[in-house]
């Protein structure tokens, strides 16, 4: 962990706490079960995207895809945790997400991973996800549960 001590969860890693049967969960699982007290964050941009995610046929299933009203219990659920907090965007974040997003291609599907980065990197948090691509931004500690 960075020296503050809180990791900046990506939403993958929400989504795979929250939903017993996903492919990750056991690890989620396993790493969130040996964090301490104010260790793990939201931000606006992973509560929308959990918030979409469970609400979002194809990633969960016709069976298990759930109202904005259910989304909202299980996001609540979450962050009522101990060991989770909300944060706020951080002053001067706009600098590092654009010297971020400056591919020559398209890349439509960076801008999020970049903002979070640059969340990330403004408040010197590790970004903890399921996603290999978060270590392409120099600069930004990663972390890849296993379990």
């Amino acid at each position: 962990m960075q020296a503050s001590g809180i990791s900046l969860v990506d939403a993958n890693v929400w989504l795979a706490l929250a939903v017993d049967a996903h492919v990750h969960h056991i690890s989620a699982s396993t790493w969130f079960d040996g964090q301490r007290e104010g260790s793990c964050a939201f931000c606006r941009l992973t509560q929308l995207a959990i918030l979409r995610h469970l609400t979002n046929a194809r990633i969960m299933g016709e069976a298990n895809v759930q109202t904005q009203a259910q989304a909202w219990r299980v996001y609540e659920a979450l962050v009522t945790d101990p060991r989770v907090e909300y944060l706020d965007e951080p002053p001067g974040i706009i600098g590092p997400f654009e010297s971020l997003t400056q591919a020559s291609q398209p890349a439509q599907k960076r801008w999020s991973d970049a903002l979070l980065a640059a969340f990330a990197m403004c408040l010197g948090l590790e970004v903890v996800t399921f996603d290999a691509g978060f270590k392409s931004f120099s600069g930004l500690s990663v972390r890849l549960p296993s379990g």
